[in-house]
This record gives structure tokens, sequence and C-alpha cells, in this order.
């Protein structure tokens, strides 16, 4: 792969590709990379550069007049803690990477797989299904998940039996709550450090594929039909323009930005490209966070001991999962529910010894001479932490001031809760994207149906009693406080009929032949997990298609080479 920057090429620059990607982020980077072996001449089209430039990431601006500032209640952070707690404050729906490697710069590495009743069309959620079923995807999800570096696709109960030392059978009413787990990414030899998609870029040796830097798409122009996607148009900051021509383009921006783009490019198609059915923006869902429950110090070791991380070997690594608490299908369809999960969060505190020792490794000169004192304090427990860690694959032992549950929820589909185009503009002279988020009802009832059987099911199996929030207390669901969780999707959701979708069962745009979407905003529900295991499985799924695509004649008589600008 060769990296081409548009601000040092002459303005009114014209290339040609098969494919261009629009964003390296884990979607166009995984695109990209599964098509690195075919004849294709790639081009991928990056806002960025190859680091943080904050006059990029300025135009992640949005002008947001929905939740959660629309609600009536105190503030909540999304959750971050330590290296990552100024994520916390930057603005809903701006929490966006323009850079090569996307969002994957700023994640934990938190993967699961949505469940079967995710796919499925539920008579209590209307606008539900997905056009295929879960069985369909599991070949994509296993090569999504050796490209994450994850363990087994397993994240239910069943994964005990491969568990070295599985979590005890607490007797909770599976009919109720079942087990849930959780487990993160991390790049190759680098333990502890989540995987960043960046990496990619710098290792594709594929001679067939280039990336150009600092290169914002502006708008995509069809042809004169209006059906066939034809070239897009992408500026500097600085104002240079270039005109990128391809016979396939494929929109991985993300789920604010692919339909940003989308109803911002209305020269040709006066509402903007893919609706004419005024569906390219709505359903817009995230993943609305709270806290429920806190533990105090008191009997804090007894749930860290049932809630914490259990490893296993798979593929000569170690791999550890997150135990968590969801809603049981079988009590989703009873009661109306919404798919909805619980998971601990651990405060630790600052004289514990294993986060003294990785500030050591850091060399925090400010407070070396403390953490060498604490390290030094308790050598039993670093003797018994690495047999938990090596031998029995538990979590590290640690020293905790608090563990709260935190919740995700997936949200009904809302054609109402969307994005829109503001009339403010941002330095490109785009208009910035006007959000605005619901939260409805459906997915406060299920956290707090969550929360109420998470207490009582605890108090019934003798575990001790959690601190209730007072919203879920006194059942004051206008009070309940909650945050996005930068898990934008559904804007341009999948399906069948062009009335309630956007793209096709294949990711290609209604009546426009050539433009392909991959990322969140394909999702036609959003589930309760984190999405970028989905995002990997559902862009390969792509990859697959685009293979067959990019060997028909249409695709053939674009073919020319972007680096005939480096001759």
């Amino acid at each position: 792969m060769t990296f081409l920057d548009l601000r040092s090429m002459p303005s009114g620059t014209r290339l040609t590709a098969d494919l261009v990607i629009i964003g390296a982020g884990p979607a166009g980077l995984t695109l990209a990379r599964e098509l690195a072996d075919t004849r294709a001449r790639i081009l991928i089209v990056e806002s960025g550069g190859e680091t943080f430039e904050q006059g990029v990431q300025a135009l992640n601006r949005v002008e947001n007049v929905g939740d959660p500032g629309k609600r009536d209640t105190m503030a909540l952070s999304r959750g971050y803690t330590g290296e990552l707690a100024w994520l916390n404050d930057v603005p809903p729906f701006e929490l966006r990477n323009r850079l090569v490697g996307g969002s994957s710069h700023t994640w934990v590495g938190k993967c699961a797989a949505f469940d079967e009743i995710d796919f499925s069309e539920r008579s209590w959620v209307p606008g539900s299904g997905w056009p295929m079923p879960r069985a369909a995807l599991v070949d994509a999800l296993d090569r999504a998940a050796e490209m994450l570096n994850l363990g087994p696709n397993l994240y239910d109960a069943s994964l005990c039996r491969r568990l070295t030392s599985p979590p005890a059978d607490l007797g909770i009413n599976v009919d109720l709550l079942r087990t849930f787990f959780w487990q993160f990414s991390h790049g190759r030899g680098r333990r502890g450090e989540p995987l960043r998609f960046a990496g990619f870029a710098s290792d594709m040796q594929a001679g067939t594929i280039d990336i150009l830097t600092h290169a914002t798409v502006t708008r995509l122009i069809p042809d004169e039909s209006g059906h066939r996607i034809a070239s897009l148009e992408a500026r500097t900051l600085e104002g240079a323009s270039a005109t990128v021509t391809a016979g396939v383009m494929a929109l991985c921006c993300g789920g604010i930005e692919n339909a940003r783009l989308l109803l911002a490019s209305n020269d040709v198609c006066k509402d903007g490209i893919g609706n004419a059915r005024d569906v390219v923006g709505r359903y817009l869902a995230d993943h609305p966070r709270t806290v429920v429950a806190r533990f105090d110090r008191a009997r804090i070791a007894e749930i860290a001991e049932h809630f914490g991380f259990y490893g296993l070997t798979h593929g000569r690594a170690t791999h550890f999962y997150l135990r968590g608490l969801a809603l049981s299908p079988r009590l989703q369809r009873r009661e109306n529910l919404l798919n909805c999960a619980a998971y601990p969060v651990q405060t630790l505190s600052a004289d514990d010894p294993w986060l003294a020792l990785k500030r050591l490794r850091g060399n925090a000169a400010a407070t070396r001479w403390r953490d060498v004192r604490t390290v030094l304090s308790d050598p039993g427990l670093f003797a018994s932490g690495l047999r938990r860690r090596l031998i029995m694959k538990r979590g590290l032992p640690r020293k905790i001031d608090e563990i709260r549950f935190d919740t995700m929820v997936e949200q009904r589909p809302n054609p109402e809760s969307r994005v829109t185009l503001s009339t403010r503009r941002d330095r490109l002279g785009m208009p910035l994207a006007r959000v605005d988020w619901k939260i409805g009802w459906m997915e406060i009832a299920s956290v707090a149906r969550l929360a109420e059987l998470i207490s009582a099911e605890f108090w019934r199996v003798g575990l001790p009693q959690p601190r209730m929030e007072s919203w879920v207390l006194d059942e004051d669901f206008k009070r309940a406080p909650f945050s996005d969780m930068a898990h934008p999707a559904c804007t341009t959701r999948m399906g069948t009929d062009p009335a309630t979708s956007v793209v096709d069962p294949n990711g290609c745009v209604h009546g426009m032949a050539g433009l392909y979407i991959a990322g969140s905003s394909v999702f036609p529900t959003s589930g309760h997990a984190n999405p970028t295991l989905m995002i990997v499985a559902m862009t390969m799924r792509l990859a697959d298609h685009l293979r067959t695509v990019l060997q028909r004649p249409a695709a053939a008589e674009v073919r020319a080479a972007p680096q005939a600008l480096r001759k």
C-alpha cells in the first residue's frame, strides 16, 4: 500500500480506480484487506492523516438537538476511566476519529457478537428483523474474530465448558437472566493494548492499493441518469480539491457521516443519494448507557469473584472474557422487552499494587517512590495474582474502591430518531449533521427490569445486595440518566423494502448501482453488544460480494492506476 497526500497534489487532480473506499477506519481497512489479493485497483480516501490533527477532528462537529442533552436529568458520562477518561468530555456524537485507523484509536477493544434474537422479526419491536439469519454470518464472524485476535465466538453460558476455571453456578434463574460474556481485541504481541487498525494499513503489501490522506469527501456524484455512482469530490482543509472516478464505491464513514454524506450529495438527487423515500438518516440508534447498581467495599470481593475475567487457551494464546448478565430471550418475549445487558466496572484504588506496577513500567516519575512502596508492601498479592493469571486463567486480584454494574440496551427502530442536515456549515462548506437521537420508554423499561432482576436474584441466591440508583427504586423513568456510547448505527439500514431501508441485503444503496455502504449504519437493529466485531464480520461479507462485482465488465471499463500521479 502506498500513501498519497492530497495536500501535496495540484488542486483539480483527477484519480481513477476500480473501487474507491471512503474512510480508513475498521470497516474501510477491513474491506481493503479482504480484497488485497484481487486485481482490482483500490483507492482508500481518508479525511485525516496518520496522526490526530485538531483541524480535521473539528469536522466531526454536529448540531445536537436530541438526547442525551434533551433529557431533564443529571448529566452522565460515558463511563471511561484511566487514560481514556478524557473521552467522557467529548460531546455526544462527536467522538469519532478522522485519521488512518479511525475510531480504533480510542476504543478499549470490547467485542461480542449479536444474539440470535437480534436477527429475528419480533412482533413487539416494530421494524425489527435482519434480511439474513445469524447462522448466515457464522463464517464471517469466525474470520472477524481471527482478524481481531479474539478467542472462540462464544458469549453465553456455553463458553463455561471451555474456560480453564469457569465461574461457579450461582443458581440464578436462567428463565429471567442469562450469563453473557464479552472479550477484548488486542494487537498481536501487545497484550493489554487494544488492536489499532492503522497497523493493517502499514502492513498491507498489496501493490494494487493506495490510500489518499487529508482528503475529506464532500460530495458523491451520480451519473446523469441518477441511478449509478460516477465520481466523488474530495477537499483538503486548505481548499485544494480532487475528483475520483470509479465504477464501485464503498462508503465506510460511520453511523453519522455515512448519512450526512448521502444527504449532502443532492446536486443530481435533490433529496440526497438513496433518499427518494426519505429513509436516509432515520432510525438512528446508539447504545443508551446508564449505571443501575453499585457495590461498596464491604463485600466487594465476592462480586469481583463471580463477575470478572475468565480465560481459556485458544490458538496458543490466552483469551480473557468478562462475565456479566443479560435479559433472557424468553423474558424478552414474555414481557415485550428489548435486549439489554449489565457488565461490571471496577473503580481501582489509588494504591492498587498492580496499578502501581503498571505506572512503574511506564516510567511515571511523579509517583515512582510511592509506587515502589505500594508494590513492595504486599509481595504475597503478586504471588497469588500470578497463580490466578497463569494457572487458573482468572483476572488479577485488585484493590477496589467500588464495583458498579453498567447497562447498555438496544433501541427500538424509531424513524423519528434521525440525522438530517443543519443550516450551519463546517470549514469545507458542508452542512453539519443535525442529530436528533431519541431514547424511548421501551429502552428505559428494559433497563429498569434488568436492574430489578439483578437485585432480586442476588438476594435470592445469597449474593451481596447492591445499592440501586434512585430512578430505579422510584420507578422515575423521566429522570433516568443516559449517555451515548459513540456507537451510532442504523442510519442507512439494510433491508429488502426501500420504504424502510437504504441498502439491500448486499449493502448496495437502493436505486444507485455501484454504491455500497459498510459499517454499523447498515444494521437494521443495534443489539446491546459493542459493534466492532459485527462491523468487521458484515464488511467481510460485503467483500465476498464485491469480489464478484469487481470482475464484471462495468468495473473493468474504469480500470486505471492511481499511482500514475507518482510518475
